[in-house]
């Protein structure tokens, strides 16, 4: 859970206006069961041209809670950006990856991102993930006729309240301690 922790401080310590995304609204599943619903999330991942979110975030690391809004962009299965914004909506922080390799404005530690690498997912796998979409087969998945209830990978553990697609609540735990992310996507899109 460093990666929150870092993500977090940097929100609050520096100082870009808070950006809607573009693109078209991402419509919801149309299955009348889970296992339809699990094929249709198959098929868009397998057609996946990039999805934002604009998102509140509210991470207790640590026994301490912060809240800070960020725009999340998975671009494709390899690339993804994070922007997080500060309390006045500037940009605190830009975080990019592409396959493992991450880099960010400002620079963060690389063991900061070991949260992504614990899960065994790439960044942007986990950027999906956190989308609604799983991106792998082989995860640990509950779902319904909506979407997604739960997934999990390493350590890491997502839920989905309540399960849909695209995702508007996602709580993201950890096994190795008490740490909790909570997510609320205001608005994904798709990108055209």
């Amino acid at each position: 859970m460093k990666f929150a922790t870092v993500v977090l401080c940097a929100a609050l310590l520096v100082s870009c206006r808070t950006g809607r995304p573009t693109g078209v609204a991402v419509a919801p599943l149309t299955a009348t069961s889970a296992d339809e619903a699990l094929q249709q999330l198959r098929e868009r991942r397998a057609h996946f041209t990039g999805m934002r979110s604009l998102m509140h975030v509210r991470a207790t690391i640590n026994g301490k809670t912060q809240s800070f809004r960020a725009q999340l962009h998975a671009i494709d299965a390899q690339r993804m950006e994070l922007i997080a914004y500060t309390p006045v909506g500037t940009t605190a922080m830009t975080m990019k990856a592409d396959g493992d390799r991450i880099t960010s404005d400002p620079p963060i530690a690389p063991e900061a991102f070991n949260f992504l690498h614990d899960a065994g997912l790439t960044p942007a796998q986990t950027a999906m993930l956190l989308l609604g979409l799983p991106p792998l087969d082989d995860l640990r998945l509950d779902y319904s006729a909506t979407g997604l209830k739960a997934a999990s990978s390493g350590a890491m553990t997502v839920r989905f309240e309540p399960p849909s697609f695209p995702a508007s609540r996602v709580i993201v735990t950890s096994t190795d301690d008490d740490d909790r992310i909570e997510i609320m996507h205001d608005e994904v899109v798709r990108e055209n």
